[in-house]
């Protein structure tokens, strides 16, 4: 399904293209920040057009009047500021389907799209033939990947409630195993940042810091409405729960050496969790190739994921635009740093190594060492080690004894 979507803010747009991707997972969307853009972009294969009324340089009506000449069918969504009744009937006369006003209600906004999103997808489905496994899984890759979510409503009710009290701090430390909702706003943060200061971020308190609480919550309603986002295949929920666990474990570990050695902690327990993200996309695939109506065997499971997940997480760190910075710190989760000095990335390395039990090796030992990290506290064999060499109390005394003598 391609979509046409107008608006000239970019983050008004990322929430409307979340809310799309939760209720049309496979959906293209040709993004446009001016009428122009949108002019030149516009296909007749399109099959929906969403656009603000009102732009920088024009009047998103103009480009209503375009589509209706060539496509009089086509479901159109105004989106406006202005919801006065002479803009509502201006936009009625030139043919559009749906008139959403702002500010944008997300929960409302899902409401009005879902049945005209629901009635496409089903008049796709009618001519969509079954494709194989591999075939679905690199179409998904050419298109926007999502991350499937457990975060409940319910947690964000007294955060709305409260939103006037609180600081980034404060959502940074309640979202801190939010894994997706971690990455999408990093994604909106590095998009706004970047074109202002050119400066890329890599902690969460500061993406919440450049959007806003307010902002920051609203993407967070957005993907708590994501009711497809939940894996319903058991095994699917099973792996989910697994890469879930060791991301978490990796961020904590992570965050704990380098507070032992004076680094920065944040951003090593981002990129902690964030290290499954492409294990993560590739089970919300599977899902969606499920959902579909195809079969998923337990033999396919596991080679999936081995195979496609190191191609989503790299498409991911594109798509969500991270910085240099904290991808190598991923990398280095993944992969020992070769020829690398920055303790950050030691770090990553050796939190990986720990969480697989694989701290034990005399080249572990070396880039403990290293990093300056405290090689009795971290290092297992340190303790073991110990115990042989430690003298007995037996020993002690008879020490003693000889030396009286």
């Amino acid at each position: 399904m391609d979509i046409l979507l107008l608006d000239d803010d970019p983050l008004v747009a990322e929430l409307i293209e979340l809310v799309l991707a939760n209720l049309a997972p496979h959906a293209q969307v040709q993004y446009c920040s001016t009428l122009a853009e949108a002019k030149a972009a516009w296909q007749p294969s399109m099959q929906l057009v969403i656009c603000e009324y009102q732009l920088t340089d024009g009047s998103g009506l103009d480009l209503v009047k375009l589509v209706r000449s060539q496509a009089p069918e086509l479901p159109v969504v105004m989106i406006s500021a202005h919801s006065d009744r002479e803009a509502v009937i201006a936009a009625a006369r030139c043919g559009v389907s749906e008139f959403i006003a702002k500010p944008l209600n997300l929960p409302m906004l899902q409401q009005r799209l879902e049945p005209l999103l629901a009635r496409l997808i089903q008049q796709q489905s009618q001519a969509k033939l079954t494709v194989c496994l591999n075939t679905w899984l690199s179409q998904a890759l050419t298109g926007k990947l999502t991350l499937p979510s457990e975060l409940a409503l319910e947690a964000l009710l007294p955060l709305l409630e409260s939103s006037t009290e609180l600081s980034a701090q404060d959502l940074a430390r309640a979202w801190k195993n939010e894994i997706p909702l971690t990455a999408r706003l990093l994604n909106l943060a590095n998009g706004a940042s970047l074109k202002r200061s050119g400066q890329p971020i890599s902690r969460v308190d500061e993406a919440i810091s450049i959007l806003g609480v307010d902002m920051a919550l609203a993407t967070a309603m957005a993907l708590a409405l994501d009711i497809r986002g939940s894996l319903q295949d058991a095994r699917l929920l099973k792996q989910a729960q697994l890469y879930h666990s060791t991301a978490e474990q990796v961020a904590s570990l992570a965050r704990a050496m380098a507070m032992s050695v004076g680094l920065s902690s944040a951003s090593c327990y981002t990129a902690g969790l964030l290290s499954r993200v492409g294990e993560l996309a590739v089970l919300r695939a599977l899902q969606d190739f499920i959902a579909q109506g195809a079969t998923l065997n337990d033999e396919q499971l596991p080679l999936a994921i081995s195979e496609w997940s190191p191609n989503y997480g790299n498409q991911l760190k594109v798509q969500w635009g991270l910085p240099l910075p904290t991808r190598e710190l991923i990398g280095a989760i993944h992969q020992a740093p070769t020829h690398a000095t920055q303790r950050p990335l030691l770090i990553m390395h050796l939190a990986a190594l720990r969480v697989a039990s694989r701290l034990d090796t005399p080249e572990a030992l070396r880039m403990l060492r290293q990093a300056g990290l405290d090689v009795e506290k971290w290092w297992p064999k340190a303790a073991e080690e110990a115990s042989h060499t430690q003298p007995s109390q037996e020993a002690l005394s008879l020490s003693s004894a000889a030396n009286r003598n």
